[in-house]
């Protein structure tokens, strides 16, 4: 693969290391407001069911990266999984379907150099 060239890889990376990874025709990507992430997941049961031992083990608010086709880790928060939907066979295998859903990390806007106003409630507080 030269560099740039897009991999067929969508990477989960935990902070102590461990990572999971799948093919890319088994992950879909929806970006939502908020800079929210919903990679829905539809693979055969065998590929699920290890991919779950990674996510069911990541906490809420657990920083994770995700690096989609080799482009670079986006550093994100875990806000969940869905319950595993058994699609059973239809002639394509046996999948089975859930979602993960992430929020970009990004640093908070420094609120006092960002804000601008005359006279508010926040000028306006004391301690």
């Amino acid at each position: 693969m030269t560099n740039n060239e897009i991999s067929n890889v969508v990477l989960f990376k935990r902070g102590d290391g461990d990572k999971f990874e799948f093919d890319d025709k088994f992950v879909g990507l929806k970006a939502l407001d908020e800079d929210m992430f919903v990679f829905t997941v539809n693979a055969p049961q065998e590929i699920v069911g290890k991919s779950m031992i990674f996510f069911e083990g990541l906490k809420m608010f657990e920083p994770v990266k995700v690096d989609i086709g080799g482009t670079g880790d986006i550093p994100c928060y875990f806000k969940g999984v869905s319950p595993i939907v058994n699609k059973g066979s239809n002639g394509l295998g046996n999948n089975a379907f859930f979602t993960i859903t992430l929020q970009e990390l990004k640093n908070p806007p420094k609120f006092e150099e960002e804000h601008e106003c005359v006279n508010c409630g926040f000028h306006n507080f004391t301690a």
